[in-house]
């Protein structure tokens, strides 16, 4: 089994509170009595959600809460008969029909099943069922997980798994091996952004900040092993920099936005998104570089959701919900969690984590694990090289020991050398004199002013300019990608000046 499997066990709802009071229509009039009966309970119970009370302690027992789920069964709609005559549109129709009557009747269940559970546990709070206004509309959900019905030995082969949630679904862990694997590669982190996906999907500049980062990794691949830089974020955020660069989606259908966005470079470089997508494909393993533009973070209520169906209505352990703010809003705490650092050295940094121990869990499944899942499309442990990767996010990644912790000025790099590698990697080419920079580089110089107060301001950058001259005077003033020599492969010097020295230039004092 893989590492989503446990996710399909879980049961998340939503029941419309309207409907879960009005009439049944199917119940048999025989049963008026029970009908009546039940259409109070469910008054009573969206009445005490409302309030902000516990349905618990209305008078009903686990028995009658069970009686109601049997009658909610009861009333579902007479099934039409599928006949061999008939065409298969006709026939699906019924199905269909069918199987949306099942479901209405199966979550209107579901809710006094919950309830029929915490009242048998003696409990006062119903931690599985919930009732919070999704704009101006109620919605009343239910969570549950799946019952384990395999009582047969398994084996479960998972990078992530987590014997504390496969506990939860019913697993009796008899064995657990793990087996570490110290993966090849350099890896590069920020230190001060956590880089969340509203930061990328709301600043252009960060954006245009990644893009400098993927020209220069996809001009360092070209110069070395020329095999391809993979480069991930959440699905949104991909699309975002797909629209940024031109692509017009507005008349295509989510399917065909996934096929273009994945089939089609952007940048030099493939891109992917965080999730089911980046799981199990060897595709990206011979690529050299993998860039991750921040981090993939569930809503918190979608954690608690997740966890209340994991662990809610747990006998003596409640959940540690996130409280929320004046204004509706949910903020995780800021906890201190440490790096890997690859020389062994301690660093930490703050992070939003949730408060309970065991949604934690689930959230570093879905955030810090999610990451390490795309940046093992590069197959790391078993690389035939040291592979180069750029976290471009604060949060450690468990199993990633760190190389380099940077700023984000420092990742992003100097504009010139930005302007530099986007000309030679986008056009194959690069001039230097300043209008051609900045027609060459659009996005990083607006205008040739914006150029000026650069090299203004900046002397490294003004004498960087000069020596490219240089280098491209006996060239024509051209300096193309395959004029540039490969750089050694544990260069440590400014990275411009070694991966862009033309073969056959003088490389005259170092700065």
């Amino acid at each position: 089994m893989d590492e989503t499997f446990w996710k399909s066990f879980l049961w998340i709802r939503d029941i419309d509170p309207i409907a879960f009071k009005a009439p049944r229509t199917f119940l048999p009039t025989s049963g008026a009595a029970d009908h009546a009966d039940l259409l109070k309970a469910a008054a009573q119970v969206v009445g005490k959600l409302c309030a902000g009370e516990s349905p618990l302690a209305l008078p009903y027992s686990a028995g009658d809460f069970t009686a109601f789920a049997e009658l909610e069964h009861k009333g579902q709609a007479p099934a039409s008969d599928i006949r061999p005559d008939q065409d298969p549109l006709t026939q699906k129709r019924i199905l269909e029909k069918a199987a949306q009557a099942h479901r209405k009747v199966s979550r209107f269940a579901a809710v006094w099943k919950v309830l029929a559970e915490a009242k048998r546990l003696g409990l006062t709070e119903c931690e599985r069922l919930r009732l919070f206004t999704d704009g101006e509309k109620e919605v009343l959900r239910v969570m549950r997980k799946q019952p384990l019905r395999h009582k047969e030995p398994m084996l479960v082969l998972d990078a992530d798994a987590d014997t504390e949630i496969l506990a939860a679904l019913g697993c009796d862990t008899r064995a657990e091996h793990e087996l570490t694997l110290r993966p090849r590669a350099h890896v590069v982190q920020v230190h001060d952004h956590q880089m969340s996906i509203s930061a990328l999907l709301n600043s252009e500049s960060h954006r245009e900040g990644g893009r400098r980062v993927i020209a220069r990794e996809v001009l360092r691949d070209r110069l070395a092993k020329n095999t391809g830089v993979l480069v991930g974020a959440t699905r949104t955020v991909v699309q975002k920099f797909f629209e940024d660069a031109g692509h017009d989606f507005s008349s295509k259908s989510e399917t065909e936005i996934n096929q273009i966005m994945l089939g089609t470079k952007l940048h030099g470089a493939r891109w992917l998104w965080l999730g089911g997508r980046s799981l199990g494909s060897n595709r990206y393993k011979d690529y050299s570089a993998v860039i991750v533009l921040g981090r993939q973070e569930l809503p918190v209520s979608t954690l608690e959701d997740q966890g209340r169906a994991l662990w809610g209505d747990t006998h003596g352990e409640p959940l540690n919900f996130v409280p929320m703010d004046m204004k509706g809003g949910q903020r995780l705490p800021l906890v201190e969690l440490p790096y890997e650092m690859a020389d062994g050295s301690g660093m930490a940094v703050k992070v939003p984590c949730h408060p309970d121990h065991r949604i934690r869990r689930v959230q570093l499944q879905s955030r810090e694990l999610a990451t390490r899942q795309l940046v093992e499309r590069l197959r790391l442990a078993h690389a035939p090289y040291r592979k180069r990767v750029i976290l471009v996010s604060n949060i450690p990644i468990p199993g990633l020991p760190v190389d380099e912790l940077i700023s984000w000025n420092e990742l992003k790099g100097d504009r010139i050398d930005a302007a530099i590698s986007i000309s030679l990697v986008e056009n194959g080419f690069a001039r230097f004199k300043q209008g051609e920079i900045v027609e060459n580089a659009p996005g990083v110089f607006d205008t040739i002013d914006a150029l000026k107060g650069e090299l203004g301001e900046k002397k490294s950058s003004a004498h960087l300019i000069r020596r490219f001259k240089q280098f491209a005077k006996p060239l024509g003033g051209k300096l193309r990608l395959r004029d540039c020599r490969r750089p050694p492969l544990d260069a440590a010097t400014n990275w411009s000046v070694e991966l862009l020295l033309p073969e056959n230039a003088a490389p005259g004092p170092r700065g």
